[in-house]
This record gives structure tokens, sequence and C-alpha cells, in this order.
């Protein structure tokens, strides 16, 4: 086979595997590209990478387009245990392969070693499995939107691992069987037959077990919500009834407060009454409720965590519409995520301010909150880069609130410079 061919058929394989690989970790483990410039670059370094292994005649040795398609993707996506995550999508891939492989072995008298070589029934069976993993993602996709779950990328280590094991271990039976020149004879077609059934168990097993993971984690991020919210809400009406106290204590007191001012005005006491006047309109603005956004909900939220930061002053521009189409889980993690990390990173700057800014265009949010900050928050691809110590501060929750935000058909984009910090959050429809 001549170097063009060989070249032609790696160059093949490999998008095949970026085809299978790319949409399983974006639709099924959420994982987001790098910029298309980064991605360029390893893309570039890949395929050098591969003509290099192609001339050196590698790949009639392994696969080698399968390995450095594997290491791209690697590369190309960011996110936590992007490693692990890529591993285990790759050796899933590899199951489904030689599964595909085994049943086709089983209909046809032929061995591994005979499918290996001919090279088009090889690719054949590997394209195959381009519909299936589609449709796997989309099947995922699916439960998403339907469930409103949002996409973790942060599967836990120890799920990862065990999913992983699994599958090496499974792979090194079904390895060992297709190596096997006499497995398509006699009773090797019961193993099979064993050997496939096993591993589409195995397949749903940890497709189930993903699911419930995914499932267990969005209830457990609707219930921390919704206690968050009960608090907020409770110490904020509780906030009303005392001002409601305290107004209808001045309201009983007000004919006295008449009286004394006729008094002071009658008798050409106006130093005293203008002291008095001062007072009066002191007392008439404690009683006015602070905060007001117009949304009960989100003026709980925000007078939950400005207490909590007292020191941190407070420029409100605009109202937000009494009443919104977003549920209250949905209100909590956007806004509540927002004002905490806003108010956080302000408390530890040395202006320590926050400025909200609302925008109603028909019925069109513009939403945004601009805080002072210590030190500039790197951001890519709308994901912030922050360091150990900054993601105490600055970065809890922007994540979850970009996905909230998307869910309900609108986008909330973050920037930075040297002295503050801004969120721009745009949702159509809110009414």
């Amino acid at each position: 086979m001549d170097l063009l061919n060989r070249m032609s058929q790696e160059f093949l394989g490999l998008a095949v595997e970026l085809i299978k690989l790319l949409p399983i970790m974006i639709f099924l483990f959420g994982f987001k590209l790098q910029s298309p410039k980064r991605c360029a670059i390893f893309g570039t370094c890949a395929l050098i990478v591969m003509v290099i292994c192609i001339i050196c005649g590698v790949e009639e040795y392994v696969p080698i387009y399968s390995y450095i398609c594997t290491v791209l993707v690697m590369f190309v996506v960011h996110g936590s245990n992007r490693i692990l995550h890529t591993l285990v999508a790759y050796f899933g891939i590899c199951i489904l392969d030689m599964l595909t492989a085994t049943i086709w072995l089983f209909f046809n008298d032929s061995s591994y070693g005979q499918l290996t070589e001919e090279g088009i029934n090889g690719f054949i069976i590997n394209a195959i499995n381009i519909i299936t993993v589609l449709a796997i993602c989309a099947a995922s996709r699916v439960l998403v939107l339907k469930r409103n779950y949002s996409l973790p990328q942060r599967i836990s280590r120890i799920y990862l691992v065990l999913i992983l094991l699994g599958e090496m271990s499974l792979l090194a039976f079904l390895t060992v069987f297709q190596l096997d020149e006499s497995a398509v004879d006699g009773a090797d077609k019961i193993m099979a037959i064993v050997l496939g059934v096993g591993s589409t168990i195995f397949l749903l097993t940890a497709i189930s077990m993903l699911s419930n993971y995914f499932s267990k984690n969005h209830y457990k991020n609707m219930s921390e919500m919704n206690e968050k919210l009960i608090e907020s809400q409770s110490r904020y009406y509780a906030m009303l009834l005392h001002k409601e106290e305290e107004t209808r204590k001045f309201r009983h007191d007000i004919s006295n407060h008449l009286n004394c001012m006729r008094l002071l005005f009658e008798n050409k006491k106006y130093n005293e009454l203008n002291d008095y006047f001062e007072k009066i309109g002191i007392a008439l603005l404690e009683l006015h409720p602070q905060l007001q956004l117009g949304n009960d909900m989100i003026g709980a939220i925000l007078k939950d965590i400005s207490d909590k930061h007292p020191a941190v002053s407070i420029d409100i521009i605009g109202k937000i519409p009494a009443a919104l189409r977003l549920d209250n889980t949905d209100i909590c993690t956007i806004f509540y995520n927002l004002f905490d990390n806003a108010f956080a990173a302000a408390d530890n700057s040395e202006k320590k301010a926050v400025e909200i800014s609302i925008k109603l265009l028909g019925e069109n949010l513009f939403f945004a909150i601009k805080n002072t900050i210590s030190c500039k928050v790197n951001i890519i691809d709308n994901i912030l880069q922050t360091d150990k110590q900054d993601k105490n501060r600055h970065g809890f929750g922007s994540g979850n609130a970009v996905i909230c935000a998307e869910r309900n058909g609108g986008t909330l984009t973050y920037k930075c410079s040297d002295t503050h910090f801004e969120a721009e959050l745009i949702i159509p429809n809110i009414i």
C-alpha cells in the first residue's frame, strides 16, 4: 500500500474517531471546546505527529489515529477531570466497536485478524457506531431538557475510575476472544453471544449510573437553592413585618408630631422646627424599604446577601418586573450566585462597591451587576479561570448561573478589567 493510501485511511479513521468522541465530551459530559485558535494549533500538531508516524510505519503495529484522537480531545476541551472523562469515553467507544465487530464475526465465517487486514470492513464497523454515539448524545440531550438538568462536567473521580476499570477489564476479555482464530466456530459462538450480552449490560449499567449521578446532583442543587431561597425570604419578610410595625407606630404618633411642629412655628422657634423636620425625615427614610428591585424574591435575595457584607455600598438603577416567567429555582440559581459572587469579591477589594443596572425593553430583561475587585479575574470562553484563592471569592456558582440562563433562552456573559468585574444577563420574554 502506497504512502498516500495509508495516509488517507489514517486521516479518515481520525475523522471517524473525532466524530464519535467529541459529541460524547460536549453533549454527554458537558465540556466546552477551547478557543478556535487553540483548537487549530492542537489539531495541526496532531496531524503533523500522525504524518510522521505514518512515514515511520507505526500505524502497521498500533491504531495510531485512535490514540492521537484521544490525546487531541484531551487538549481541545477544557474543564476539570477532562483526562479521566476522555478515557472513559474512549474506552466506551472501544467497547461499542468491539461489540459491533463481535456481532459481525458471529454472522460471518472470518476471524478478527482477517477483519483488521481487510481494512474496509473495519472502517465500516467503526463508522456504524457514529449513529449509536449520536443517538446516545441525543437521548441525553432530551433527558436534560425534559428534566431541566444542568449538564455537569465534574463527575466524581471515584465514579470515573470504577467505570474505567470495568471498561478495561471488559476490553481485555473481548480482545482475547477476538484474537482467537477459532472464535467463530462451534461453542465459541455461544461465547460471542455471552460477551455481547455482557458488553451491552455493562454499557447500559454505566449509562444508568451516570444518569443517576446527574439526577442526584440535580436534585441536591435544587434542594440547596430552595433552602437558600426560603432562608432569604424568611429574613426579608421578617424585615417587612418589622417595617410595618414601625410604620403603624409612626402613624399613631403623627398627630402629636404635627401639634409639636405647629407650636414651634407659632412661637417662631424656626431653628428647633428645622431640627424637628430633619428628625422626622430620618424616621421616614428608616421606614422606607431599602434595596428595592421591584421583584420581592430577588429583593429578598439581595437583602440577605447585602446584610452579610455591610461594608459594601450598593447603587441600583432601574426595576425588575414584579412577575417573572422564571421559576423560583432558576431565580435563585441565577441571582443568588450573581449577588453572592459580586458582594464577596467587592468586600475583599479596596473600594467595596456594587452597581446594579436594570433595563426592560419590551419584555426583554437586561441586567448588569458590576463590582470592584482586588485582582483581575482571567476569563476564557466565558468561564472564569481563577486560582485557588480567587475561586472562593469570585468563581462559585458562575457556571451554574450561565447554564440556567441559557436554559431559559437567555445569555449570561462575564468580563473583567483591572478594577472591576461585570456580569451581563439578558433574558427574553421575561414577563
